[in-house]
């Protein structure tokens, strides 16, 4: 039986012990994710597979509010640790959960024609997983701003293993995509209401101010990172013949890894990015490690192309060429995402604005005229994260000129 860990403690908040563990617990939930599609993968038909991976397309857009929160929480209790209002932002999390909830459950009959969903059950166990796994990312964003980083660590393990447990249940039961969705649901809620009971002080604790505003705010940035990360494959599902589409998805999983690999920096330098005379530091080092990992990914994938139809097989042996090209880009927008989390660490959104800008930007140049081959979409999109990584930059470099100045309007 799967339970959240209690409370570890661990070195001092902010030794390179933590950030391991992070880093660690980090590949580790991205290893069990792709465990959960492999299995599923198996244990159901192409048909029930799709329906399944448009499915859990629909929930990466759902816990964009929950990373949105996790950021508002983690900022808030990293400001004023002092406060004590952990519970009271768990409790404004619990009613964000069950909006997310609500608001695909109405959005049911859209999504089952939209998607081509045969079965009902399928999209409401869709919208019952997002309740548990939206407050999931309440308790993340307090054992963030506590700087718990062993806890947080244990918490985003669990949870994707309680998604990949869930299919193990439906695939010995044959109980299909709403097993899956059913069983992950009721796993995650055991594991999030034991981390919530264990990680939060109930007791003696003041109010905390609404979420609701900055909320919205912080939302549009994560749902502008999530989605320019995701534009490039859209756009070549979109555009490219078959064969040259269903490369360049082979290459945006070499893309993802690099993005996504990284994000603990993110993580681990946002509770201090909040705090102006931790600022400079926590800066200076995330981006120092960003790099170093930048470098080593870039390499190692250049290096070994050769491993490309190895692993997905010699239909994809056109790779090996540009391989390293899309560990550039998920490079690049690993750094992107350091400086939207450092802008949202002092309310200053105008990167975010400007990875919006990038999409429209992306989205028109592909649509208009490069649209023709692999290397003219990959083009764009190298084009488009290399600008926002030089707008990132500049940024963070401003915000270390005016570390106690915060940008923007506070929540």
């Amino acid at each position: 039986m799967i339970v959240a860990p209690a409370p570890i403690e661990g070195p001092p908040p902010g030794t390179w012990r933590q950030d391991a563990f992070v880093a660690a617990s980090t590949f580790s939930a991205g290893l069990l994710g792709y465990g959960f599609n492999l299995v599923m993968s198996h244990a159901l038909g192409a048909p029930a597979f799709g329906e399944l991976s448009a499915l859990l397309a629909v929930s990466i857009v759902a816990t964009v509010p929950g990373t949105a929160m996790q950021a508002g929480i983690a900022r808030r209790i990293a400001r004023a640790p002092q406060r004590h209002e952990d519970a009271a932002l768990l409790g404004q999390a619990v009613a964000v959960a069950g909006a997310v909830g609500a608001a695909l459950v109405l959005l049911a009959p859209l999504l089952r024609s939209g998607l081509g969903v045969e079965s009902w059950a399928d999209v409401l166990w869709l919208a019952a997983s997002t309740v548990p796994t939206t407050l999931a990312y309440g308790c993340l964003g307090v054992l963030q701003g506590r700087r718990r980083f062993v806890a947080l660590g244990w918490l985003l393990a669990l949870v994707q293993a309680a998604r990949l447990a869930g299919g193990a249940i439906a695939a010995v039961t044959g109980s299909g995509v709403a097993g899956a969705l059913a069983a992950g649901t009721a796993i995650t809620a055991c594991v999030v209401a034991v981390a919530a009971v264990r990680v939060v002080p109930w007791r003696h604790g003041s109010r905390a101010e609404r979420l609701r505003g900055v909320l919205a705010r912080d939302t549009l940035a994560m749902l502008g990172i999530l989605l320019l990360s995701n534009l490039d494959l859209i756009l070549a599902r979109h555009y490219l013949p078959g064969r040259q589409a269903g490369l360049y998805a082979a290459g945006n999983l070499v893309t993802k890894a690099a993005f996504w690999g990284p994000s603990f920096v993110s993580t681990v330098a946002y509770p201090r990015l909040s705090r102006p005379l931790e600022r400079r530091g926590a800066m200076i080092r995330g981006a120092s490690v960003l790099g170093m990992l930048g470098v080593i990914t870039v390499g190692a994938v250049a290096l070994g192309a050769g491993l490309v139809p190895v692993v997905l097989g010699g239909a994809y042996r056109a790779m090996e060429g540009v391989a390293w090209l899309f560990a550039l880009q998920g490079t690049a927008l690993a750094g992107v995402l350091l400086g939207v989390y450092a802008g949202l660490a002092v309310h200053d959104r105008r990167l975010a604005g400007w990875v919006w800008l990038a999409v429209i930007a992306e989205a028109g140049a592909v649509a208009l005229h490069w649209h023709h081959s692999l290397g003219q979409v990959l083009g764009v999109a190298l084009c488009g994260s290399g600008v926002l990584l030089l707008a990132a930059t500049a940024q963070q470099h401003a915000l270390l000129l005016r570390p106690d100045r915060p940008a923007g309007r506070p929540s």
